[in-house]
């Protein structure tokens, strides 16, 4: 029986039919028309043993710490540092200086509230005495005696208060009892101005016997007195400094 080209089919005399041995037909009797190529697959490489090596060893250098700053707001539990703990409220060294200053405004005054009675006694004695209690001897008179006042009012405010601003500092400064005569004086020159108006102003109205006027520059004079109490603090201030 004669076999095709291709091995598929036999010729039975007749006709072609398929082979039934068509699957153990020999590659001569095969038409391999097209071999489809298989692309090969790299084999898994395997990792070669690594030479031995010494280990490593890792050193860090130490890391610079910054300090920490404490956030805003957040709060630090615990003692302050050099806070008094179980002080008393009450310090009987305060309690003495008052005692101390005292003392010395007292003591400081004493010269000064003579010196002020000699100079108004005579000062009335002049006025009364001279023009029937009237004239210019009142005018001099009483001009006069107030700006002395001026000056030893002023001594006895800036003496004790001297002594307390000079406590009060950490430095070697000096402030005696001649220092508040000074203070006072150059405290007095330069308000002369003002000075010297009100106790026109309060002479006048002795000298014309005007209750007015000496309502008025006493008044004045008053608001002066009082005004002078800081303003010779701060002098005493300005002399230390």
């Amino acid at each position: 029986m004669q076999i095709s080209d291709d091995g598929n089919f036999m010729w039975n005399g007749t006709e072609w039919i398929p082979n039934p041995d068509a699957a153990n037909v020999t590659p001569e009797h095969k038409e391999v028309d097209e071999v489809p190529m298989v692309e090969s697959v790299p084999a898994a490489v395997t990792p070669e043993p690594m030479a031995s090596q010494e280990p490593v060893a890792m050193t860090q250098s130490p890391m610079a710490m910054e300090p920490m700053t404490t956030m805003p707001g957040a709060i630090v539990v615990g003692p302050i540092q050099g806070a008094p703990t179980g002080a008393s409220a009450i310090n009987m060294a305060a309690a003495l200086s008052v005692f101390k200053y005292g003392i010395l405004s007292i003591l400081g005054m004493f010269l000064s509230v003579i010196i002020l009675g000699i100079v108004w006694g005579g000062a009335l004695a002049f006025a009364d005495a001279g023009d029937d209690g009237g004239g210019v001897i009142a005018l001099i008179s009483m001009f006069g005696a107030i700006l002395i006042t001026v000056i030893g009012y002023g001594q006895m405010i800036i003496y004790p208060v001297g002594v307390a601003l000079k406590d009060g500092r950490s430095d070697s400064v000096s402030f005696g009892y001649v220092d508040s005569w000074k203070t006072s004086i150059a405290g007095f020159i330069e308000s002369v101005g003002v000075t010297a108006g009100m106790a026109l102003i309060i002479g006048i109205g002795v000298y014309i016997e005007s209750i007015e006027l000496i309502g008025v520059g006493g008044f004045a004079f008053g608001i002066f007195l009082v005004g002078y109490v800081p303003y010779m603090v701060r002098k005493a201030a300005e002399i230390m400094n």
